[in-house]
């Protein structure tokens, strides 16, 4: 039987209240940290692969190249004005409120691109992991948090760990290691003012890689500058090496861009979603693939000891995530 007048009225009518299913929050979390560690252990050994096995190093320049994608892909896909009712900050409220943690962002990727010149992705994964400890001080520090004795018992084996690591390295280097630590500390302090600004403020986490990712690209691409030169881009547009070789070096560096967009939007959801410390305690479960990923390509050692600290560190990790809260005031 054809359909009535008044049917074909209140099809549309049903239609509206049809609401598509919204994924549980608990999974949305699971997936956002599961790709997370994904890109995150990807791109590490990415950057490397293109220092040792293209003979490619020149960090800024990657960061670089890291910058133009993300602001690239933000801008085509995500962050548009009129994309359900989201509305662009001015540019003035976007150089008050973004440009100061971009800035500390941006001295965190060249400190860890650099660091990377000289040690394994194994033994910089095992500094990054102090994370949690500088983040949780600055909060304290700066934002006036105030945190229950788990949350301080808890870093001590994270310190501990991170230590037994550096003694037993067996590939040492101090100045790679001063520069591992010096991006701890800038990300902490980014981590810390992000947070405000994705979490108090609502800007979601593409539109956020959006306002950030010039600001980036001009003061790494500013540094490299004055300090690579046009070496990298000699390398990149002249047949300096065998047509097999220059295809790889620009797969490779293509390859990293998009996996350095994937995890910066990656990131800024975890923050969202776990608040700052909490996504720094989480991020340390991926130093295990990375060190595993690290020995695997590169064939680096790593000391029995080592994997002793690591496993300090974790339990360090472990007891805050279940113990550690914020003590309100």
């Amino acid at each position: 039987m054809a359909p009535s007048f008044l049917d074909m009225e209140a099809a549309p009518e049903k239609a509206e209240k049809e609401v598509p299913p919204r994924m549980p929050p608990c999974l949305r979390v699971f997936v956002i940290v599961l790709f997370n560690f994904t890109t995150s252990i990807m791109l590490v050994n990415s950057v490397k692969c293109l220092y040792d096995l293209c003979g490619f190093k020149f960090p800024l320049f990657i960061a670089s190249m890291h910058m133009v994608f993300s602001w690239m892909a933000t801008a085509m896909f995500g962050a548009s004005p009129d994309g359900e009712g989201q509305v662009l900050l001015p540019m003035a409220e976007r150089i008050r409120k973004v440009l100061p943690f971009t800035i500390l962002q941006a001295a965190s990727i060249a400190c860890s691109n650099l660091a990377l010149t000289y040690l394994y992705p194994s033994y910089h994964e095992m500094v990054q992991s102090l994370t949690p400890l500088f983040t949780l001080t600055v909060s304290v520090l700066l934002e006036g948090k105030r945190y229950n004795c788990w949350a301080y018992w808890a870093m001590i084996p994270v310190c501990g760990g991170g230590a037994i690591c550096s003694f037993n390295e067996v590939n040492f280097s101090l100045i790679g290691s001063m520069l591992s630590i010096s991006a701890v500390v800038f990300r902490a302090l980014k981590t810390m003012l992000q947070g405000r600004l994705l979490c108090e403020q609502k800007v979601d986490s593409i539109t956020l890689c959006y306002y950030m990712s010039p600001f980036n690209l001009a003061i790494l691409g500013t540094a490299s500058a004055l300090t690579e030169g046009w070496r990298p881009w000699r390398m990149l547009l002249t047949a300096e090496s065998s047509f097999a070789e220059h295809s790889y070096l620009l797969m490779s560096l293509t390859v990293s861009s998009i996996l350095a967009c994937a995890f910066n939007i990656l990131s800024y959801l975890t923050i969202k979603h776990l608040s700052p410390v909490g996504a720094n305690v989480m991020g340390n479960a991926k130093t295990p693939a990375i060190i595993f990923f690290s020995m695997l390509i590169f064939g680096n050692a790593v000391a029995p000891l080592q994997v002793l600290g690591l496993i300090v560190t974790f339990c360090g990790i472990f007891l805050h995530a279940q113990k550690g809260r914020v003590v309100n005031k």
